[in-house]
């Protein structure tokens, strides 16, 4: 029960911020409509992040906007597939603090870009969180 109501409130919280970044358009209809599938076929979640990503980078969004729009995107994908496994909750922790932990390094990048200007600290960051993501998946796997 608790699962499903935090997937919920995870959907609820990603369709708020693809709302603000996008309005009502044909963006927001294809993420939400390839997030929604994801309750039934897994891998549209993965199409729902990649075109995610393509849209933000499309229309240039950025910032904790953009940051909370794929923290969220990813919590919500991710915890579907945790709870159609009956996951232990130690792993909806890693979930939470491997996606938390972009801010931080959303501002590292941020950091690094003032020195190096030649460095979009949206493009690094991104680097940092698929780094973080998959580092995450790792540990979770064993």
């Amino acid at each position: 029960m608790i699962r499903k109501l935090l997937t919920a409130g995870l959907l609820a919280l990603f369709v708020l911020f693809i709302y603000i970044d996008f309005g009502v358009g044909v963006e927001t209809a294809i993420v939400l409509v390839l997030g929604l599938l994801t309750l039934l076929w897994e891998p549209a979640g993965y199409f729902a992040l990649t075109a995610l990503g393509f849209f933000l980078v499309y229309r240039s969004v950025g910032g904790f906007v953009g940051l909370f729009t794929l923290i969220f995107a990813i919590q919500y994908i991710e915890s579907v597939y945790l709870a159609k496994r009956n996951a232990p909750a130690e792993h909806y922790y890693v979930l939470f603090a491997g996606t938390l932990l972009a801010i931080p390094v959303y501002y590292f990048a941020y950091l690094l870009s003032l020195y190096a200007p030649s460095l979009v600290n949206t493009a690094v960051a991104s680097v940092f969180i698929v780094l973080l993501y998959v580092l995450f998946y790792i540990i979770v796997k064993r």
